[in-house]
């Protein structure tokens, strides 16, 4: 097994904050703390640096990454309706690897090793290609949509068409790459579902142990209309279906009620805070500090670039650190909790177990290396305020995933990122073109990159 040395750095270890080395066997933290002694096959000089649990995004739209800067000014229900859905409708498979591609780049580029995803009705496996190839620890689910979800025209096709791909993702991907990659469960909004191919998909999560994911209560206007329609709010719609558990992720949750939020706490189901996305699209703010209050796990998520035009998951963290002490509580949520929702409790909501999100022996080595000019250790500031609140200062030099590196020195190791982002920017270019131009290529058109498995 290789053997791997991060040296001299500062640990934001599950121990708390400390000086020392990270050691890695295999795919496993065995050490952390005062120098490893002996010798190693590779050596990571951690000067200067601050190292994490590699950060999880509990919701993302890879096939969404394309269309960053193309929909702006919108809100949410404006956004899907004119530009997100008839987008999504032109995506080739080639199209969606390129989107994939460019979304996982720029994640592991700044530090996220493990994300949850919802792509669109379509050419999901490309998804799952794009993350295999360049070793991200990814979960992965098409989106569900055999039913018109209110107040939109969204519905992609028969509940026979979605059962039959999703069992067949499911066969297909469910614990490939030795684990790495699994299938999530994932109707686009509990009523873009039918009930029939809910509970038939419910099933199937707890035959599989996979993580269900939907969207609840994004948009006032949309968590009204279907409180109209379905005689019950989002989430008390899925607890009347049966689907709030553990392993359910619910993205958003800006205007739940009180009601709401006493279900979620009793169920255990994580609401994925999206602020960026949220702010971007008029949406509102989530009362993350109420739901934090009700023992409500809660992670962060980027949603899609199209939302958000950025994939980096600690613009998260300081905006859920930030956003929520505008009423005069500085410390209401603090940047220790704001790196929690981005590591344990994001490895929770994915359903991974004790050894994820987290620094200690034992820990699965899911790790990132933060270049931190601004920092001093040994002067009293704390390095996850520095991790939090520096921004663009910070970069990740070095991940790793399951032990290996994915990226060293700011760069990818299994691909070009300057080749993947001229692609995603080039199909950008074209989706504008082909949508003002009304062409729509058949869903079985030829990939124009073909993914790669590896």
């Amino acid at each position: 097994m290789t053997t791997t040395a991060i040296r001299n750095a500062t640990i934001l270890a599950e121990a708390g904050e400390i000086v020392g080395d990270v050691l890695v066997v295999g795919d496993t933290v065995t050490s952390v703390g005062p120098r490893v002694t002996g010798s190693v096959d590779r050596e990571i000089d951690g000067t200067g640096a601050i190292v994490t649990p590699g950060l999880v995004q509990t919701h993302v739209h890879l096939c969404q990454t394309a269309f960053s800067g193309l929909a702006e000014d919108l809100d949410v229900m404006q956004w899907l309706d004119r530009w997100i859905w008839p987008l999504e409708q032109l995506l080739t498979a080639g199209d969606l690897a390129v989107s994939a591609r460019w979304g996982i780049t720029e994640m592991l580029l700044s530090g996220t090793t493990t994300f949850l995803s919802m792509e669109t009705a379509h050419h999901t496996d490309a998804a799952f290609e794009a993350a295999v190839e360049l070793g991200a620890r990814a979960t992965i689910g098409k989106a569900i949509m055999d039913r018109r979800e209110p107040g939109t025209d969204l519905i992609a096709e028969s509940t026979k068409e979605a059962w039959t791909d999703l069992l067949r993702l499911t066969r297909t991907w469910h614990g490939a790459a030795e684990g790495r990659v699994r299938v999530a469960i994932s109707p686009r909004a509990p009523s873009a579902a039918t009930e029939q191919l809910w509970a038939d998909a419910l099933e199937l999560a707890i035959r599989t142990d996979a993580v269900v994911h939907t969207h609840v209560n994004e948009n006032r206007r949309q968590a009204e209309g279907v409180a109209a329609e379905n005689d019950a709010r989002d989430v008390r719609y899925l607890d009347r279906l049966g689907a709030l558990t553990r392993r359910t992720v619910l993205a958003h949750g800006v205007w739940l009620d009180d009601d709401e939020v006493e279900l979620l706490a009793r169920s255990g189901a994580t609401i994925a805070h999206c602020p960026s996305a949220n702010l971007k699209l008029g949406s509102g703010i989530a009362d993350i500090p109420r739901l934090l209050r009700r023992g409500v796990n809660v992670g962060v998520g980027t949603d899609g670039a199209a939302c958000n035009n950025t994939l980096d998951a600690r613009t998260e963290m300081r905006l859920a650190a930030l956003l929520h002490r505008r009423r005069g509580d500085a410390a209401v949520v603090s940047s220790a909790d704001a790196l929690r929702m981005a590591t344990r409790n994001g490895a929770r909501a994915l359903g991974l177990g004790p050894r994820y999100g987290t620094l200690r022996p034992g820990a699965v080595a899911d790790v990132a290396v933060f270049d931190a000019p601004q920092f001093v250790p040994g002067t009293g500031e704390r390095a996850v305020d520095h991790l939090t609140f520096s921004g663009s200062a910070m970069r990740a030099r070095t991940v790793l995933v399951g032990g290996a590196v994915v990226v060293d020195e700011f760069d990818l190791v299994r691909a070009q990122a300057p080749a993947i982002r001229r692609e995603g920017a080039a199909l950008r270019s074209e989706l504008r073109t082909r949508l003002a131009s009304g062409i729509s290529p058949s869903r079985s058109a030829s990939p124009s990159i073909a993914p790669t498995r590896g």
